[in-house]
């Protein structure tokens, strides 16, 4: 489980980064209907990419307090209020992120095509 959550923070954090440097500008597709999407501009990007950010923050937070301090125990008021707190943040980055980004067809869509039957 712990190399899940080392891979997951390593994407997150490449991603993030990546995306909030170098801003660029892509499509993804819808999950059920591939002939539409969304059209993530740069300022899309960056948002998108600070929201990959603070879910990274949220697991460094979260890996240094249950797996390498000495005692694993629950944080205190405080460190529940910063981790809600980046919690919210990356809700809020990731759908506003998703809001910017214009919804258009898939310009590499080539719709389903149906095979031809021969006549008997």
């Amino acid at each position: 489980m712990r190399t899940f959550q080392v891979m997951m923070l390593t994407l997150c954090l490449l991603g993030g980064a990546y995306l909030l440097l170098h801003a660029p500008v892509f499509f993804m597709p819808d999950r059920w209907d591939p002939s539409v999407g969304r059209e993530f501009s740069p300022l899309a990007s960056r948002v998108l990419g600070g929201g990959l950010l603070s879910m990274a923050a949220l697991a460094l937070i979260f890996l240094r307090h249950h797996y390498y301090s000495a005692t694993r125990r629950l944080p205190g008021p405080a460190m529940q209020r910063v981790y809600f707190g980046l919690v919210m943040l990356a809700i809020t980055l990731v759908t506003l992120a998703f809001n910017l980004a214009d919804p258009q067809p898939n310009p590499e869509h080539r719709g389903s095509r149906e095979t031809p039957t021969l006549p008997q």
